[in-house]
């Protein structure tokens, strides 16, 4: 069909107009997004030390610390603050010689055979915690821990290319509106009898295409294409031109009307891999939290373990020293049930020092475990010395203040918001899918013909011959059972998908007021762990202050007094490492323990 030669060049430019004006604008709104090769997985640093946030976090005190100063000469022990107490009993096994010694120079001994006594006890503790000192010895403060783990630890790294993929899958979603660039070329040779002279019976055609091709976020696609064509008829008379060359130049736009149809449904992946990105990077944010919460109870667990070894190395001592008391008097007044009693308690106490030293050992490998650093090799047999004490001051909370900020900042609320939002968006989806495919097709065509490619071509540019199409193609399948399907199933994944979320609302709220509870019940039991230790030892005093004959009878009633005292300091150490742990756990909780440590989070160098 001939038309004029101003007016499909004008048709033409109108399509590529709108080709642009209706792409993506997710191609706009984040130009590093889109760039794949800066698409780097994450990492975590801590920015700071930990000290000084929240601004009424008490400081951490190091074990090297001077004895504070109500421990002077001739105090009696009840009298002393909860610091000083856990200063005086709770020694890490490194500091435990030193304040071994400043028990001996400070406590008024009633009797100097009680005296000489402690001092034999103190050596053989000196010699049992000995047992657990190695060559190679590593100074670890806490945030020193957490540094080592945010640089070198496993799952972080691991889960750090999460955000990284996810960010290539946003690319790799809005890559379906990239211009496309397509070519053909093919030969076909044909040779077959013919009815009549005036057909060739033999054809040589050459055709060579190529173009480009773009989709639209309408979801309409739009195709330039430009076609040569060369026919050569050997022996055959009647062709004017042999060979001839025809060249055209197609512009095609294909729109759908009803199924595929619009900018919300075809920008529906980008914004399901927005989306996605988003769980990605909550989910990194509680890999490292999980991480930082972990080193943190396994650091204070070290410090359990190890202060426990001095504390069982000296019942054991006593125990000792009241077996040999007993059995020396076994020819005297110790009967043979006394003496086994005291045998029993001596073996009993061997058996929990093994499990106290094993604990080390463990508590060790699983602080190591988590750090992954290479300087620290687990193949290595290191000696960790966790050099900060635990906190004991009181630190109060704003529990309706918690709970604002674990709903706000919490990553398993964050992620079960998004996964919401992907529900509603395939919901959108499967509703779209469920209509008939209905699709509006305009095509327009410049042709030339020529002896050769450029007469031909010069034909084609003069517009004389413009060929124009419009047309519908329609379909639907009868029944719609798997459309309808597909929406029940997406009406079920966005329901599931909301009671999630409502589930991860009360989660986080029921986690919040156990940790502040918790948290105030482990504040709450240092008070009574301390003074029953401070009772223990008055009441140990005062029956060692009695003693006269040293019976067997005596002696079984001081060892289990310096067994009530053992049990004590255990009680006060649990007391204030729970308190420590139930400390990360508040801030775990309320979402903020990656800013309570100073921790931010950024792309990997």
């Amino acid at each position: 069909m001939q038309a004029s030669a101003h007016g499909w060049p004008h048709r033409l430019l109108s399509v590529l107009l709108v080709s642009f004006m209706l792409a993506p604008s997710a191609w706009g709104q984040d130009q590093r997004v889109m760039k794949v090769t800066e698409i780097v997985p994450a990492t975590a640093n801590q920015v700071a030390p930990r000290t000084g946030l929240p601004q009424t976090m008490p400081t951490l005190q190091n074990f090297d610390r001077a004895a504070p100063g109500d421990l002077v000469e001739g105090n009696r022990v009840d009298g002393a603050s909860i610091d000083a107490t856990i200063w005086l009993h709770l020694p890490d096994p490194i500091k435990a010689p030193q304040v071994l010694d400043k028990r001996l120079e400070i406590t008024r001994f009633g009797q100097d055979l009680i005296e000489r006594e402690y001092i034999e006890i103190y050596k053989e503790t000196k010699r049992l915690i000995q047992e657990i000192q190695r060559p190679k010895q590593v100074r670890l403060t806490l945030d020193e821990a957490l540094r080592r783990a945010l640089e070198n630890n496993y799952q972080i790294r691991a889960d750090g290319f999460g955000p990284a993929i996810s960010a290539a899958q946003v690319v790799q979603a809005s890559a379906v509106f990239d211009v496309a660039f397509f070519a053909n070329i093919n030969r076909n040779n044909t040779d077959q009898p013919t009815p009549s002279a005036l057909f060739a019976t033999e054809t040589d055609t050459t055709q060579i295409s190529g173009g480009v091709r773009k989709v639209l976020a309408t979801g309409a696609q739009v195709t330039l294409s430009q076609n040569l064509t060369r026919i050569d008829n050997p022996g055959f008379q009647f062709q004017v031109l042999n060979p001839a060359y025809t060249t055209s130049f197609v512009a095609e736009l294909r729109q759908p009307v009803l199924r595929n149809f619009g900018i919300d449904f075809n920008q529906s992946q980008i914004n399901i891999s927005k989306n996605q990105q988003l769980i990605d990077r909550e989910t990194f944010r509680a890999t490292i939290t999980q991480v930082l919460s972990d080193v943190e109870n396994a650091y204070w667990n070290l410090v359990l373990a190890r202060r426990n070894v001095v504390i069982s190395a000296e019942i054991l001592s006593q125990a000792r020293l009241t077996y040999e008391q007993v059995s020396a008097r076994s020819d005297f007044d110790a009967y043979r049930t006394l003496t086994k009693q005291s045998e029993a308690n001596l073996r009993q106490q061997e058996f929990i020092y093994i499990d106290v030293k094993n604990n080390v050992y463990n508590a060790e490998d699983q602080l190591l475990n988590l750090l992954n650093d290479p300087e620290l090799p687990l193949s290595s047999d290191f000696e960790i010395l966790p050099v900060d004490e635990p906190i004991i001051q009181e630190i109060d909370y704003d529990r309706r203040a918690m709970v604002e900020s674990a709903l706000e900042r919490r990553p398993e609320v964050i992620q079960a918001r998004h996964a919401v939002d992907i529900a509603r968006i395939n919901v959108g989806i499967a509703k779209n899918q469920a209509l008939p495919t209905l699709d509006l097709i305009y095509r327009t065509t410049a042709t030339g013909l020529g002896g050769t490619f450029a007469e031909g071509f010069d034909q084609q540019t003069t517009h004389n011959f413009i060929d124009q199409f419009v047309g519908l193609e329609f379909a639907w399948n009868f029944g719609e059972r798997a459309e309808r399907a597909g929406i029940r199933i997406a009406a079920f994944q966005q329901s599931q998908a909301v009671l999630n979320y409502k589930l991860a609302l009360d989660n986080v709220i029921t986690d919040c007021r156990v940790a502040c509870r918790n948290l105030d019940r482990n504040f709450e039991q240092l008070v009574p762990s301390h003074l029953g230790l401070t009772a223990a030892a008055e009441n140990l005093r005062s029956l060692q202050e009695r003693q006269e004959r040293k019976s067997p009878a005596e002696l079984d009633a001081v060892f289990a007094a310096q067994n009530r005292l053992a049990e004590s300091r255990r009680a006060l150490l649990s007391s204030s490492i729970e308190y420590n742990t139930g400390i990360v756990n508040v801030e775990r909780a309320k979402g903020t323990l990656l800013e309570y440590n100073n921790v931010s989070i950024g792309q990997r160098p």
